[in-house]
């Protein structure tokens, strides 16, 4: 079991310095058929600013803090996986309280940055499986 985010700790921080949240591995590589080697994943303080733009998507704040301690379990242990071309990003899903989808954004210089985390309905998680944008990490 990975290690909670404190999301609190980090907000207070003075700096907007990236911590790391989890790591690409070999096996997500190549299950998404990615052409890059493994690496950290990043987060900032100001990209939890942006998901809580979502927190009123769950099915209450409970679950939006579940979720966000959650960011390192989702990562190293998620239920799906994907890639979304549209916007270079792999994509970790796991079913916690809310089915949670946290997208990892690769820029241009290579890095991996948390972009945004959100729940997804039933509905949504089976049409992405159905249509192999998600496939089962185990």
């Amino acid at each position: 079991m990975e290690q909670k985010l404190n999301i609190n700790s980090i907000l207070k921080s003075d700096n907007n310095n990236p911590i790391k949240i989890g790591e690409l591995n070999n096996k997500v590589i190549s299950a998404l058929n990615l052409n890059c080697s493994p690496r950290n994943i990043l987060l900032t303080a100001d990209r939890i600013y942006h998901c809580e733009k979502h927190k009123n998507q769950y099915k209450d704040e409970n679950s939006y803090n579940i979720s966000m301690a959650n960011i390192p379990e989702i990562i190293s242990n998620p239920d799906y996986i994907g890639f979304n071309e549209s916007n270079n990003s792999i994509q970790y899903v796991k079913k916690l309280e809310d089915t949670t989808l946290v997208a990892v954004r690769i820029s241009y210089k290579g890095s991996l940055r948390l972009r945004t985390i959100f729940p997804l309905t039933e509905f949504d998680l089976n049409k992405k499986i159905v249509s192999r944008k998600l496939i089962s990490y185990n």
